[in-house]
């Protein structure tokens, strides 16, 4: 499959509108040359917003509209992997960090009144975190709770999906590089509960805690739709058995409803990491979680965990986090919000099944994966089911349709449609009905206009 017909057409696709991109950006160029020359490693300091040849420079941005160094405006549907979801400069946070800052942003260094009315709020719509402390972003926030279980257990090892990710330095199995964290790590696929329960049974004496997401995980893609209650349920029933801390890492999924995709799901964690978008687009993170998990953080407990950050309440997040959850995000705005979502998925996979075209959008509410298949990525499956398998196809044209997809995108239609690499939508509140239906019309357009390409693709994939 490495040269067939359909692989050479999304190759000669693909290359033209690269061609037509580097034709189109050169300040954007010019900008990422300047960044390295400057002395920035690899020209970012972001892996995750690195695209060949080159990533496109923002100089300018509001509501959902954003303005690259070449002078194009571009509707976001990335939403910054998440942590835009209110999309650019909200009016509420812009105020409040005003007002902050009129104060004395860094109050001598001491604790501020934002922080504990971001907890209550917090804490009232999360029940599994009666307590709580805030860091900067949600990789510090699953590392203090990975090492929060380490420390009350005094065990040692976790266990994780093989091709996790939460966050720069912790991934699972072989996603993992030379910069993680060198936690020892119990490695197992997703997909069957009742293996994962045996795994933690057998390392019940050495396992602190199991962390995942509460969603399915492919080791090459986003999905981001909810796992049935009873796989979560089964395992959650083993970490208790086992005396190891369950942690859901919601720093994503925590968007999916008022009380985050547990809440869909009723299944309840030892402790929870929640982060981006709750700081209105400034840093934000923090895990909390049973007060039998959390007590050691009270300085006044005869074994109580150093867990300091300069930064970690700092009043301009803090301030940040109440508007955003005063004004930007109750739970009839999430609720609302997600519903869109699935509104819009579904439109996505009509299209695709009116064009015939190997598509398919997977997730939940307002998280959107495109996938390049014709075959079902997850099947029916209830909220019964303990074991399942995913099946992302390893055609490698499909690799490379979300990066022609994106290109396409940006050069027909003026749409960030998640990332090369992803065709991952974070849905921001900011887009407009006129937005989504603008979105529809330019995918109907990709599909029609790339017809027989697709068709070569889903010929191969029978």
């Amino acid at each position: 499959m490495t040269d067939s017909p359909a692989q050479r057409a999304v190759d000669a696709a693909y290359e033209a509108l690269q061609a037509e991109y580097v034709a189109a950006n050169p300040k954007s160029a010019a900008a990422f040359a300047a960044a390295k020359d400057a002395g920035i490693a690899g020209g970012t300091n972001r892996a995750s917003v690195f695209y060949a040849p080159f990533p496109l420079t923002f100089v300018d941005a509001q509501g959902a509209t954003v303005e690259t160094a070449d002078g194009q405006k571009l509707t976001d549907l990335l939403g910054n992997f998440t942590a835009g979801l209110f999309g650019f400069s909200p009016a509420p946070v812009q105020a409040a960090v005003q007002n902050a800052m009129a104060h004395g942003h860094a109050l001598g260094g001491g604790p501020n009144l934002y922080e504990a009315e971001a907890a209550r709020k917090l804490t009232a719509r999360f029940p599994s975190m009666e307590q709580i402390r805030f860091t900067m972003t949600g990789t510090e926030a699953n590392t203090y709770a990975i090492n929060t279980a380490l420390a009350v257990t005094g065990r040692r090892k976790i266990l994780v999906y093989d091709g996790a990710y939460h966050g720069a330095w912790i991934h699972g199995g072989r996603s993992a590089g030379p910069l993680d964290t060198p936690y020892e790590k119990i490695t197992v696929p997703y997909g069957n509960a009742d293996l994962i329960a045996r795994t933690i049974e057998q390392n019940a004496g050495d396992l602190a805690a199991v962390i995942l997401e509460p969603v399915m995980v492919n080791p090459t893609t986003y999905l981001k739709r909810v796992a049935p209650k009873a796989y979560l349920h089964r395992i959650r029933e083993a970490c208790t058995a086992a005396g190891c801390a369950l942690i859901f890492d919601e720093v994503m999924t925590s968007r999916l409803a008022p009380g985050g995709a547990q809440a869909l799901v009723g299944v309840t964690p030892d402790m929870t990491t929640i982060g981006k978008y709750f700081g209105g687009g400034l840093p934000f993170g923090a895990f909390g979680g049973s007060r039998a998990w959390m007590a050691r953080h009270d300085p006044f407990h005869p074994q109580t965990i150093n867990s300091g950050g300069t930064f970690n309440q700092n009043a301009l997040s803090m301030a940040a986090a109440v508007a955003v959850l005063d004004e930007l995000w109750s739970p009839e705005q999430c609720v609302a919000h997600n519903a869109r979502g699935d509104a819009l998925r579904e439109a996505i996979n009509q299209l695709g099944q009116q064009h015939g075209a190997p598509l398919q959008a997977c997730g939940t509410g307002s998280l959107i994966t495109l996938i390049w298949q014709k075959d079902p990525v997850i099947g029916e499956i209830g909220n019964e089911t303990v074991a399942h398998e995913l099946n992302i196809s390893a055609h490698p044209a499909v690799r490379l349709l979300p990066a022609l997809f994106w290109f396409y995108m940006v050069l027909r239609h003026d749409f960030l449609a998640g990332s090369p690499r992803l065709n991952y939508l974070t849905l921001p509140t900011a887009l407009t009905e006129a937005d989504y239906d603008r979105f529809l019309s330019a995918l109907n357009d990709f599909l029609a206009r790339n017809r027989k390409l697709l068709g070569l693709l889903a010929e191969e994939m029978v």
